[in-house]
């Protein structure tokens, strides 16, 4: 899924994230054989800098003028909606897509911008065929554009994060591996089981990293509910699309709380969990924080992106 479109770098991938609170940015360097991550970090916004000023300083200090880069917008930036197809002929899709999802939105059609991706066949009989639908403000993504263009920067894509964190799976995993996938950050939660480039399910969570901490029954509860959710997911994913169960469940979850979440999966889950194996795939890890990793995980996966 592709907003927009520009040359790809060749052997350095930038990666970016945007956010009301700052700026995601990574930097993979692919130049030498290997796959190293050079810069992985966030970039509060301060005080009453704009974003567009932020990042003006930012490409100013990594020295990315010029550079090529791929953007993940951070899910409160659009709606994602999983619609069933119209039956529509094809050159009349994203007409018919605009009218069905008009009412279920917080602005005006006119105003949206549309992309949409196909979900695989499901093998229930009767089953319609279901897509989503990705509605951003156009206002909104003409912004992002003009500060990364004023900024010195060429576009490759502008992508939802969904998509981005399903690159990083396909990096990790491969493309025949089904993989189901926890995230739990400090703004948000999800839930992702993907096959290579295949996307097929995403669910997000209403429970942050914050949901885990304070006294220990408001602690159980949080942890009854993501295996509860995740199981649910997994349980669709199988009766949805026939293919047997994931291959396994990788947690990211930042600091102390990875273990905890990885013992109570463990123990309740009827596949087995992990870690995700940055180190089995990426260099340079040395010289970062695993929680950098965890939280600009859209950013890393943005910058995998192969087209």
């Amino acid at each position: 899924m592709s907003w927009f479109r520009s040359r790809s770098a060749n052997g350095r991938r930038i990666g970016l994230g945007f956010e009301a609170k700052g700026i995601s940015f990574v930097e993979i360097d692919e130049s030498r054989g290997e796959r190293v991550i050079r810069h992985c970090a966030f970039h509060p916004n301060e005080g009453s800098e704009s974003q567009g000023q932020q990042l003006a300083e930012l490409v100013k200090e990594y020295q990315l003028k010029g550079a090529t880069v791929n953007v993940a917008l951070d899910p409160s930036m659009y709606n994602l909606l999983q619609v069933e197809a119209p039956e529509v002929e094809p050159d009349e899709l994203r007409s018919a897509l605009r009218w069905r999802i008009k009412d279920l939105i917080d602005f005006h059609i006119d105003d949206a911008v549309l992309d949409i991706f196909d979900l695989p066949e499901s093998k229930r009989q009767g089953t319609p065929r279901l897509m989503y639908v990705v509605a951003a403000r156009v206002s909104l993504i003409q912004q992002l554009v003009d500060q990364i263009e004023e900024a010195g920067l060429r576009i490759n894509a502008i992508d939802i994060a969904e998509l981005a964190t399903r690159n990083l799976l396909a990096t990790i995993y491969g493309p025949d591996t089904v993989q189901a996938m926890l995230y739990l950050g400090p703004n948000q939660g999800s839930i992702e089981i993907t096959k290579g480039d295949i996307l097929y399910l995403t669910r997000r969570l209403n429970l942050t990293t914050a949901s885990l901490v304070g006294d220990a029954v408001a602690q159980e509860d949080a942890l009854d509910t993501l295996v509860l959710e995740l199981q649910r997911s997994l349980d669709y994913y199988e009766s949805q699309y026939g293919q047997g169960a994931a291959n396994s469940v990788a947690v990211l979850v930042p600091g102390e709380h990875q273990e905890k979440l990885l013992q109570f999966a463990d123990t309740n889950l009827l596949i087995s969990s992990h870690s995700l194996p940055f180190d089995d795939h990426f260099a340079g890890l040395d010289q970062l924080n695993r929680d950098d990793l965890v939280n600009n995980v859209s950013a890393i996966g943005a910058a995998l992106r192969s087209g």
